[in-house]
């Protein structure tokens, strides 16, 4: 049996997110449901945290920041590695999940 399709309307607590407690707005805008925390992000926070949503892997971070920006490998692990500090500080990614990013 499939999941159903996740859309627009779909509440993120209903939903099968990854990231069940933080809810997506146009404009880099999050809100994270469980502390009532709103937070704008950066195009590339928003694509991360985004990506991560539907699926992606922290460790591969640095990979999809280097084909999405075109940067070099070393420049792309070293903005993932700051973005994900940011993310661990008001908790929206675990530190352990944060271990293998690179």
């Amino acid at each position: 049996m499939s999941e159903p399709k996740r859309n627009k309307t779909t509440p993120a607590a209903q939903s099968p997110h990854r990231l069940p407690v933080l809810r997506f707005y146009r404009g880099g805008f999050v809100l994270d449901t469980a502390s009532g925390m709103f937070y704008r992000l950066t195009p590339a926070a928003d694509y991360l945290l985004r990506s991560y949503d539907a699926g992606m892997e922290v460790r591969e971070f640095a990979q999809l920041i280097q084909e999405r920006y075109g940067l070099d490998h070393a420049s792309a692990v070293r903005d993932v590695e700051l973005l994900l500090n940011q993310f661990v500080g008001p908790g929206l990614l675990d530190t352990r999940q944060t271990e293998s990013a690179t």
